[in-house]
Order: structure tokens, then sequence, then C-alpha cells
């Protein structure tokens, strides 16, 4: 079960209410960023941020959408408080949010709640429930009104709109570290057991986060537990951890990866030659621009194959406005003429535009702008699919907040922050990501390594590395550093610089198992 750990921002500053009443306040400190990279430091991989300002007053203040920007950059956040209007929760989301928390939206305006799991995905909104836990009815706008509807009659309703996730909050245990309602937790469970619960509210010490875990709860947030010292958010973790070793050494066991494990293991990396086309040529740039002819896409794609590439990436770089028949073309011939796995991309913006391609051939289908416009993009190919035939391509530059996302080959800044734009890939089905620095693009500098690594720190999916690939060392720095399960490159390849067995050799001297 997933722990959470809980900052509440109030004016600003970290604080508890109990019971939700904003006259019983608790301050915890004035910057957010110390503690969030403790939690990090301690295992966290997700945190709980909530904006009470505008919980209280309706109105969503720049101070906490940067708030989220920067956090962003530590974990991947869900956010809540104030997101009462589709406005609000793209704010949110173009800040750098994982997940967006919904609660008096779902009461006040549900169509704007479906249509919020529309454009971001079922999986990216977080329905809020907090509960009157004696009544068991449910309580809106900062939890001063009365919703009128008892909890199963809400749960009732948050099924029919789509988020799949709910957050439900017994408001008369929350900071009061009076233990969690775990029989509430239970029970829905046993009536909603389609819809995953987090449990929020009176939780203490381990024992508590035990029993949720037996109440089949599948994450627990906690706050003022851990901002009052009261139990280190390690000993919170550590049953979890104890039960994982436990099951691992038990004869014949197979563990399975959690989200956030990144341990490779033994696994193979591959090497991918990746073949930017234009109008039915390949070409390579620096920085996406200045582009060169470097040849026959079909051409070079047996050449790749006969010296070793494991993989092929094609790209076609001028189709992102549309899907267009030649894309479906080059797949077909590719697949004539090649026997190694390749993926496509290029103006894909269905996923009926990504069967075609499958049926044409190709083994993946890679989306990058189409997917930042309309997210539930990727959960509609992993859905009907697969995720291991869907492939987010992320074109990353950095900027004064960490990296930001660029669409339409990198001529638009999506303002969105790429690290919780990979996360939130992966939860939304992504079952690989294409991950392209800017900055580094046909420089032959190396890869940015930082960004590789932060990305790998926060998602279990297979990650190719490309962008800046230049010396055999800047491949193994990208493995080793950047922690990529496979490295692509273009104009190395394309112009003779390095050769396929160049870069395999280089990996293999360095001691990193490759596919011969």
């Amino acid at each position: 079960m997933q722990v959470i750990p809980a900052i509440d921002l109030l004016d600003g500053k970290i604080v508890r209410l109990s019971q939700g009443d904003f006259s019983r306040v608790d301050f915890f400190g004035d910057d957010p960023l110390p503690v969030v990279e403790n939690y990090r430091r301690l295992g966290a991989d997700r945190l709980h941020l909530v904006n009470l300002s505008a919980a209280r007053d309706g109105a969503v203040g720049g101070d906490f959408i940067r708030q989220i920007t920067r956090l962003s950059q530590v974990l991947p956040v869900q956010v809540g408080g104030g997101a009462r209007d589709l406005h609000a929760v793209r704010l949110y989301f173009e800040a750098g949010a994982a997940a967006v928390i919904v609660g008096t939206m779902l009461f006040a305006d549900p169509d704007a709640v479906a249509a919020a799991v529309l454009l971001f995905g079922g999986k990216s909104i977080v329905a809020a429930l907090d509960v009157d836990g004696v009544r068991e009815t449910v309580r809106i706008r900062g939890w001063r009104d009365d919703s009128g509807m008892s909890i199963w009659e809400a749960a009732e309703r948050v099924r029919r709109l789509g988020p799949r996730q709910v957050l439900v909050t017994d408001i008369s245990r929350d900071g009061m570290a009076a233990g969690p309602n775990v029989s509430l937790y239970a029970a829905w469970k046993r009536r909603f057991p389609d819809l995953a619960i987090t449990a929020s509210g009176g939780v203490r010490d381990a024992r508590d986060i035990d029993e949720l875990e037996r109440a089949d709860c599948d994450s627990v947030v906690v706050g003022r537990a851990l901002l009052d010292h009261s139990v280190a958010f390690s000993a919170l973790v550590r049953g979890d951890l104890q039960k994982e070793k436990q099951e691992a050494a038990l004869p014949g066991s197979h563990s399975t990866k959690r989200a956030g494990d990144n341990n490779r293991g033994d696994l193979a990396i591959r090497v991918i030659p990746c073949l930017d086309v234009d109008r039915g040529r390949v070409v390579k740039g620096t920085n996406f621009q200045n582009l060169r002819d470097a040849g026959d896409p079909v051409e070079l794609a047996r050449r790749y194959c006969d010296e070793g590439a494991d993989e092929l990436v094609f790209l076609d770089i001028t189709a992102t406005c549309d899907f267009r028949p030649t894309v479906v073309e080059l797949a077909s011939r590719v697949a004539a003429a090649v026997n190694i796995p390749f993926t496509i991309g290029g103006g894909v913006r269905s996923a009926d535009n990504a069967r075609r391609l499958l049926e044409a051939g190709a083994d993946k289908v890679a989306v990058n702008s189409a997917a930042v416009a309309r997210p539930e993009l990727l959960e509609e190919m992993s859905l009907q699919l697969g995720a291991a035939n869907t492939v987010c391509a992320i074109d990353a530059r950095r900027d004064r907040d960490g990296w930001t996302v660029l669409t339409r080959g990198g001529r638009n800044d999506a303002r969105c922050n790429a690290i919780a734009w990979a996360e939130r890939a992966v939860w939304l089905g992504a079952g690989e990501l294409l991950v392209t620095s800017h900055d580094r693009d046909g420089t032959s500098a190396g890869f940015d390594t930082e960004l590789l690594a932060e990305i790998k720190r926060r998602v279990s999916v297979s990650l190719i590395a490309s962008g800046g690939g230049g010396s055999p060392q800047s491949f193994i720095d990208a493995v080793r550093i950047g922690r990529a399960d496979a490295v692509l490159a273009a104009g190395v390849f394309h112009f003779g610089v390095l050769s396929i067995q160049d870069v395999k050799a280089a990996l293999h001297g360095a001691g990193i198992p490759i596919r011969p």
C-alpha cells in the first residue's frame, strides 16, 4: 500500500487544521521544499498537496501555482483545494501536477468533472469525498456545507462520472490523531471494489497503516503525524518493505515491480537508430533545425538491421498536424524489409490511427504532440492496443524550473513540466518513454543524464535515451548515470561517426549487458 505524505498550504505556510476548522490552525513552517525533499530521501514517491487558501476563498493564487511547479521537480504531486472548475483543473496540470483532486466540483458541476475526465483521463482526476464519519454524509466547500448526499450515493456518482481513484477523508478524525475509520474504508471496498480508495484522516502510526492495508485500501495520506514528528515516514513504509523482502525470499516467489522501483536487473541494453523522416527522406539536424538529408528510410533500415541494431524508431517529423497514408505505407515497407522490432510515429491522433500502423507491421506506436494536447489518447491506446505497444515520446528543454515539454517538432512550448508529464504519461498507460533532450539533440555533446535519471526515478517503465549521443562514453553515461534502458541516436549512425557495433562494444567493455 502506498503511503503519501501530505502538505497543506494556507497563505503560503505549512499548516494543519483540526477537523477542517480554519480557526484551529497549527503552523509547521514557511517553506515546503525542504520538507518534501526529506520525504523523497526517506522513500516517498508521491506528494499530496492541498491549497487551503483556495478551498477557503475559492480563488487559485499564482503563488500556489508556482509551488506546484517547484515541488513537482522533487516528487510527483497530486493537487487539491480550489479545483472547482475546468479552468482551475487545467491551471494545476499546466503547473506540473500529476493528478488533480476534485471535491466540491463533483456536486456543484458534475458535467465539468466528466469533461475533466475526458480531457485528462480517469486516472488523473481524483474524486475527493470529505465524509462525516458518524452520519456518513459528504461535506463540500472546505467542509463547511452539506452536499445532500451520503457517501454511498456520492460513490455511485463518482463511478458514473469516470474518476478511478477516490480520496475519502473522515473529517471527524482529520488532524486529531484519533486513528483512521477503518470500518468505513472496509465497507467501501466491499461495495465498490472497482474504485481504488485512498484513506485520509487520523493516521497515527504503523499499526494504523497495517489496519488500513488489511481493509484493502490502495493508498493512504498522512499529514499531521509526520509534520509533528509523532512518527517517522520510514516507520510507516518499513512494514511494506519488510513484506516485500519476505516474499522475495520465499522459494519460487516472483516479486512484482512497483511504480518507482527502477532496478533494471540484468536486462540487456538496446541500441536503437532513429530515422527522422521528412517527405519520404531521412533527415537530421541540430536542436531540431538545419536538417540534412541522410538517405532513404527503408535502405537505412536494412543497413541498420544488418549491422546489429536491436530496434528502429521512425518519426515522420512533418506529420504532426495530420495522419497521412504515407506513414502507414512506410510502416508496411519497413516491415517487409527488416526482421527487428520497430516503432513508428508522426501525426497519430487516435487509437484507430495507431491500430492502422500496427496492422501495417509496426511493433509499437509513438505519440507526442497529440498526447500533450489530449492526454487521454495514451489511455485509449493502452486499453485498446496494449501498454507494450504504446510509446510516449517527450521532447524536453531546460528552463528555470527544470525542463519543459516541447511539441510540434520543438517549435511550441507546451508549458508543461517534463518530469511531471513523464510520470503522468505512465500513469495513463504508456508502456515506454522516448525522452529527447532538445538542448542536446544533434550536438553530440552527450545525453542529458540528469533529465533521464530524474524521470527514471519516477517511473517503472522502459526509458529510451535520446538527444546528444556522440562519443562511446556518452552512451555508457546514459545507462550508468541516466539509468536508461535503451540508447537511441541518429546523426552519429547516419553519417558514420559511430557504428552500432562501436556503441555495443563500448557498453560491453563497461560491463553493461547488451544483446548479441
